[in-house]
């Protein structure tokens, strides 16, 4: 699978297509770029940010958007090293949400565009697994 921080049109559709309702967990595993690349224009270009600190600057307005949405953070962890297989993933991040639709509420909340850019500026690469918490998970 390609490198990339988007979504694909096609995965999106078959994401909503399958919703069967109910909680949806979303799993991300997350590579920072070593220097955040905001646009020239950006005022944070000064700061000689990293990837990393770019990043979290989203996360932490993104944490406060779910919330709205009933939706929060149940997991942030750096990667420590690989018990099984092998990847060069920085973090993991899992964030639950009361159904499919509340994620796409926020991904469509125009305070969501303002906080993508530091998202931008500091993911080099992502993937993001959709899933669906089993019984055990209250």
């Amino acid at each position: 699978m390609a490198d990339t921080i988007y979504s694909t049109v096609e995965q999106v559709e078959a994401l909503f297509a399958a919703d069967g309702g109910g909680p949806v967990a979303i799993v991300n595993l997350l590579k920072f770029k070593e220097k955040a690349d905001y646009p020239a224009e950006a005022a944070e270009t000064s700061h000689g940010m990293t990837g990393r600190e770019a990043y979290r600057l989203y996360a932490d307005a993104f944490i406060d958007l779910i919330a709205e949405f009933g939706g929060r953070t149940v997991y942030w962890g750096d990667t420590l090293g690989y018990a099984i297989g092998a990847g060069d993933w920085d973090a993991v991040w899992i964030n639950r949400f009361p159904d499919l639709q509340a994620l796409r509420a926020v991904s469509t909340d125009p305070r969501y565009v303002d906080m993508h850019r530091h998202r931008e500026a500091g993911l080099a690469h992502q993937h993001a697994i959709a899933t669906r918490p089993d019984a055990v998970d209250r």
